[in-house]
């Protein structure tokens, strides 16, 4: 872009300079008349107009250039609040802001809306109590339309910056300043209102069997539960928060009331169980491997007490012989608190433990991924690592699981699932290797998060 300005540049200054001469022309009489009579005066002036306008959008197009804020950061994004961020990650950015804290309080139409969701923990419930403070407190869709609206004005500069270095709304980066933060505030707002739905109003999840509240919200002991919770938060909420301090920490209490806290767990992942791969990162010699790392979908059992499947077993021997084969220099295991329902085993723990128990894999050479419920997520959230983590990106990794599993990602059932269910497909398929391998890449869309699923966002 710089050798296009200077070109520009040089260009206009050249033009500048002819029509300057002509100009010069005219005061001395010289001037040519057009054939149709009018003065050459105006086809200097429009030539100069014409390329005065390509020097403006030359300087505008570098500008732009230099103000574009580039790719994703590719360092671990630092949650204040794991379970909170990982959700509802633009929200926790506008507490962290004083200066846009500051602005929007100090916002009429916001100002209320923070005020009249503050009254509701205040109520005496003659209705249900699940019903009297969830219905009050899920957005309406005139008032996630009208923050919008505000956050387009005020969410701009230096902020929008931060929220594109976060990668946290990478699949609306083609969205302008402003914009961009009301298309996040939209999905968090959508993801509240289904945190309450599930586990304030009894809506079913997607997957019940493995999602599903740990309490019946119309059980008295739930109602005992959330009477305590509102109380607490009562308290501790400041009286003039910001609009959406209690709908927020509303629905992050249904989260950790129903033990429902799982993506916050182990986090952050690269301070701790990830730390001694996550160090030996900077010093790999990529080039001596034909694949940055071997990703391993977890298997968890269906049988409670069991700590990994036979099926997690296989997958992890294995991946442990791809390991010690060169084929790469980490092995991501991913897999989370799944089966059954409220396991106390993650499938990404016990298969390190697996791996440097009964196959002599080194701590420093294991990535876990400890939050992935189901497949599509599996290779979304390795791919985050992957990025995150400042590993070759560009490169396909190998996908190393059972046969069953291979093809299944390989099929045009599993692409629907994941364009249904995340919205997108998250890696390129690039092609099958062995029975039980599968070249993939990963894209780089992974990195949005998704408050609709609240576990593994």
């Amino acid at each position: 872009m710089s050798h296009l300005r200077g070109f520009g540049l040089l260009l206009t200054a050249a033009t500048f300079r002819a029509g300057l001469k002509q100009l010069r022309g005219r005061r001395s009489g010289r001037l040519a008349v057009e054939p149709n009579g009018c003065c050459g005066l105006r086809q200097t002036l429009q030539t100069m107009t014409r390329f005065s306008l390509f020097l403006v959008c030359l300087l505008s197009a570098g500008l732009c250039a230099g103000q574009k804020p580039g790719p994703p950061s590719a360092q671990p994004v630092e949650w204040r609040r794991p379970l909170a961020s990982k959700n509802f990650y633009l929200l926790s950015l506008l507490e962290q802001s004083a200066e846009l804290r500051q602005a929007l309080k100090a916002e009429t139409t916001l100002a209320q809306l923070a005020a009249a969701k503050r009254t509701v923990l205040e109520r005496e419930c003659s209705t249900p109590l699940p019903k009297c403070y969830a219905e009050a407190l899920r957005w309406t869709q005139p008032e996630i339309e009208s923050v919008a609206v505000q956050l387009s004005r005020f969410a701009k500069g230096e902020f929008d910056a931060q929220l594109r270095s976060s990668g946290a709304y990478v699949r609306h980066h083609g969205l302008p300043p402003g914009e961009l933060a009301a298309r996040a505030w939209m999905e968090c707002a959508r993801g509240i209102n289904h945190v309450i739905d599930v586990f304030a109003l009894g809506v079913a999840p997607r997957y019940p069997l493995i999602d599903s509240p740990a309490f019946d919200p119309k059980s008295e002991r739930f109602v005992g539960l959330l009477r305590v919770a509102v109380s607490v938060l009562r308290d501790v909420l400041p009286r003039e928060g910001l609009f959406f301090d209690v709908p927020m920490e509303f629905a992050l209490a249904l989260l950790e009331a129903n033990w429902r806290d799982e993506a916050g767990r182990f986090e952050p992942l690269h301070r701790g169980e990830n730390a001694k791969a996550y160090a030996a990162i900077e010093t790999t010699r990529w080039e001596r491997y034909p694949y940055p790392a071997i990703l391993v979908p977890g298997a968890g059992p269906d049988r409670p007490g069991m700590s990994i499947s036979p099926w997690g077993k296989f997958r992890v021997r294995l991946a442990a012989k791809r390991y010690h084969d060169g084929k790469a220099p980490f092995l991501i295991v991913s897999g989370g608190y799944v089966h059954p329902a409220q396991t106390p085993f993650c499938e990404a723990l016990e298969m390190k433990r697996a791996l440097m128990r009964d196959y002599g894999v080194p701590e420093s050479a294991i990535l876990i991924e400890p939050h992935a419920r189901h497949t599509t997520t599996n290779i979304r959230n390795a791919a985050r690592l992957i990025y995150r983590y400042g590993m070759p990106f560009d490169r396909p990794l190998l996908l190393t699981t059972d046969l069953g599993q291979s093809q299944y990602i390989e099929s045009q059932v599993f692409a629907q699932r994941c364009l249904k269910e995340l919205g997108y497909l998250p890696f390129e398929l690039v092609k099958r290797t062995s029975p039980s391998d599968l070249e993939i890449r990963p894209k780089v869309e992974s990195l949005h998060i998704d408050p609709m699923d609240p576990l593994d966002p």
